[in-house]
């Protein structure tokens, strides 16, 4: 099926070993096509903003510039919709493990295209790894490009997959995407809906024309503590997590670290998809700002309570109204416990300039549930 037409432009564009074996990864986690460079040298340098050195920015910070974007398509495939869109090339920081990478703009035509994945009906973002996408020449049928689209975090887009992808030349061209069943846990309403493998294809005409009047604008709060706002657009939902007071269970605190807010829930009980009567820890980490969701992150927790500790790892889930979160059942959790949150590997999701920094490097948490 192919997507509708959309010519509309829009603005914007640890420690722990054993916890870091039970990080959510995305699937295909190497895409091709893009060259990345160690954090740290000469080519990672040379892009830094103008007016902050590295040792002086915010870990979360305003970007130098906000790009606009183009609307490609969008179509609705299985239980999912799907949008496509696409930028101005751009670089990008990528994660593997513990290193980090920056992955420059090479030269050539191109456009750094990018996909949105949601559920309609409860308007939640949906993590599927690392797409492959194939982008044909419409008239031939010939390949000319084939990848797997990283897994994104930018402040205009929130939770994305995106890559940088060169053209040939000017024409129309076929792009379609391929997405793997969901590998975080499928709870309440969610349970066995997203199982099967689905495929969207969008029509996208490549002229320079048309990119060449993709509007950048520079911002003047560059490098200071904040966030680029939330694209608004009336087709898909802007990717943010419901806020703390409007999450199910009893509401048990917010912890931070490494820039991250962790937003602790208990649930009296289990949802259905949890193998448990009893009570259940979700666990949301999200993005100070605007409150997008951490994924593919190592995370356990442990919980005192009535004399004993209890130590488990939290798994990626994710459910209608929690959203995506990592969460595990206890045997016993009550307001005054102690709960210490561990992260054992740092969320393993590229990310965009402002976000470049953050998410790295996280010290133990601790909270009293229902002391914030």
């Amino acid at each position: 099926m192919s997507g509708v037409a959309l010519g509309m432009s829009v603005a914007g564009c640890a420690t722990g070993d054993d916890a870091a074996s039970e990080t959510e990864t995305p699937s295909g986690a190497a895409p091709g096509g893009t060259e990345a460079t160690p954090e740290g040298t000469d080519a990672g340098r040379e892009n830094e903003l103008p007016t902050a050195t590295a040792q002086e920015r915010p870990l979360v910070h305003i970007p130098a510039h906000q790009a606009g974007m183009r609307m490609v398509g969008m179509t609705e495939v299985g239980p999912y919709m799907v949008a496509m869109s696409y930028t101005l090339l751009h670089d990008f920081w990528v994660l593997a493990g513990q290193e980090k990478s920056y992955v420059r703009i090479n030269d050539g035509q191109g456009l750094h295209l990018m996909a949105t994945v949601w559920d309609p009906e409860y308007n939640q973002r949906i993590p599927l790894g690392s797409p492959p996408v194939e982008v044909r020449d419409a008239a031939s049928g010939d390949s000319v490009a084939e990848k797997s689209l990283w897994p994104m975090l930018s402040q205009q887009m929130g939770p994305h997959f995106g890559d940088n992808v060169a053209f040939p030349e000017e024409g129309e061209y076929t792009v379609q995407l391929s997405f793997d069943p969901v590998s975080a846990r499928q709870l309440g309403e969610y349970r066995g809906r997203f199982t099967d493998s689905v495929d969207a294809e969008f029509d996208l005409l490549f002229r320079t024309d048309i990119t060449n009047n993709i509007r950048e604008r520079f911002v003047d709060e560059a490098g200071q503590a904040g966030a680029l706002e939330p694209m608004e657009t009336n087709m898909k939902p802007n990717g943010s997590l419901p806020e703390a007071t409007a999450l199910p269970g009893d509401h048990g605190g917010i912890v931070e670290g490494g820039a991250a807010k962790f937003v602790v829930q208990v649930l009296r009980k289990a949802p259905a998809g949890i193998d448990s009567s009893g009570p259940y820890l979700a666990v949301s980490a999200r993005t100070p700002y605007n409150q997008y969701p951490l994924p593919f992150m190592g995370l356990r927790a442990t919980v005192s309570s009535a004399g004993e500790e209890v130590r488990e790892p939290l798994k990626a889930a994710i459910h209608p109204e929690l959203g995506y979160h990592y969460g595990a059942p206890f045997p016993a959790i009550a307001m005054g416990d102690e709960v210490t949150l561990e992260v054992g590997a740092p969320p393993q999701i590229a990310r965009h300039r402002g976000y470049q920094t953050a998410f790295l490097e996280f010290d133990d948490m601790t909270l009293t549930l229902g002391e914030q």
